[in-house]
């Protein structure tokens, strides 16, 4: 797959069917709803701080930028939906190529996102320097299995993060960011490559929330 080693766990908490529960349904006096959400997104940081550390340090980047992606991602939508998504998808686009071309109904399967941080398929091939339209069904799946292993996608996800920071030529101080050079990089991170900074900067909410937050992460992270 890469030199990244996917088989490693640290037994971080998933985000199930039960939590997704608690989160809608459960009244917030019962400990449920936006309290319960982002409790779990505050343990999950902090269990996975080391690793964290870890891979902004490799990737000299700003710890904080990583905790803040990693906090926004996290939690929402069951794990195992990713995979489901992704089956069905599989299945649509199974060939052959001119019925692919013109006759599936679903996103193409590298579009869909894996890890409880979550990133797609193709960003993260294209981070590792895989060309995702070349990959098989199988591996890609082979790539979600290892996305789904927590350390393993925090370190995609900083690898990525510092492909954005060098997109947007924002590298020269690093690993210290400037808070408006954040705003960019976690807006690249929710919206891609695909936008001029013009059009990328009518909405910088994603990267506008990690700034805001930005003393809640770095409180997680000692």
């Amino acid at each position: 797959m890469s030199e990244l080693v996917c088989n490693e766990s640290n037994d971080s908490a998933t985000w199930g069917l039960v939590d997704l529960f608690a989160w809608k349904m459960l009244p917030q006096r019962l400990g449920g709803g936006k309290q319960y959400i982002q409790a779990f997104k505050d343990n999950w940081v902090r269990h996975n701080k080391t690793a964290i550390l870890a891979a902004a340090a490799r990737y000299n980047i700003p710890p904080l930028l990583l905790a803040g992606v990693c906090w926004i991602e996290v939690g929402g939508d069951p794990n195992f939906i990713d995979g489901v998504a992704f089956e069905v998808r599989a299945f649509d686009w199974s060939g052959p190529p001119w019925v692919d071309r013109n006759l599936t109904v679903t996103r193409h399967p590298a579009k869909t996102s894996f890890g409880a941080v979550s990133i797609q398929l193709r960003a993260a091939a294209e981070t590792l320097g895989l060309n995702p339209a070349e990959m098989s069904t199988e591996q890609l799946r082979d790539l979600a299995d290892c996305l789904e292993r927590d350390v393993f996608n925090i370190e995609v996800v900083a690898r990525h993060l510092r492909q954005l920071i060098e997109h947007d030529k924002l590298q020269g101080s690093l690993p210290v960011l400037s808070m408006d050079q954040v705003r960019i990089v976690g807006a690249r991170y929710n919206r891609g490559v695909g936008l001029s900074m013009e059009e990328l900067m009518k909405n910088t909410s994603y990267g506008d929330f990690i700034v805001k937050f930005w003393p809640r992460f770095s409180d997680l992270l000692k």
